[in-house]
């Protein structure tokens, strides 16, 4: 593996991120299960959550890393691994909303993580032709600046 401390620290930072986002939202899982504007404004707010974090952490690692787009995905599983086994182990008052709410955060990490690996090679490809636009060859007197010398 070429990048495989680059891999493993973002596979655990994203394994923190989820943890990180179940211990600051726990207390509001319960809000998506109300009817009307309210839940679906929760529901809302944790897809956005998850798709921006996976959005950022697929970016970021697509830009460093090439070719290894199976990494993103398995960090967006490991996003979402700590809220579904919070929701599913725990009662948090989602009584007929827990395939919804599962559904709708799988599919917007699942979509975070997707258009991160998008923009990351987008961003990716600018950066290197930036350096081969900015690529210039040295001043003449850089380039060999010993040919100037006396032979004395």
């Amino acid at each position: 593996m070429y990048n495989w401390q680059r891999i493993f620290a973002f596979i655990t930072g994203s394994l923190v991120f989820g943890l990180l986002i179940i211990l600051v939202s726990r207390n509001f899982i319960q809000y998506t299960a109300r009817e009307g504007a309210t839940g679906y404004l929760f529901l809302l707010g944790f897809a956005l959550i998850y798709l921006n974090v996976n959005f950022g952490i697929s970016r970021r690692f697509v830009i460093k890393a090439v070719d290894s787009k199976w990494v993103c995905y398995l960090m967006t599983f490991l996003t979402i691994i700590p809220t579904l086994f919070w929701i599913f182990s725990k009662d948090v008052g989602l009584e007929g909303m827990k395939s919804l709410f599962t559904m709708v955060v799988i599919i917007s990490a699942f979509f975070g993580s997707y258009l991160g690996i998008w923009r990351g090679n987008v961003k990716r490809e600018k950066y290197i032709q930036q350096l081969r636009e900015e690529k210039r060859d040295l001043p003449d007197e850089l380039k060999r600046p010993h040919d100037d010398l006396s032979k004395n």
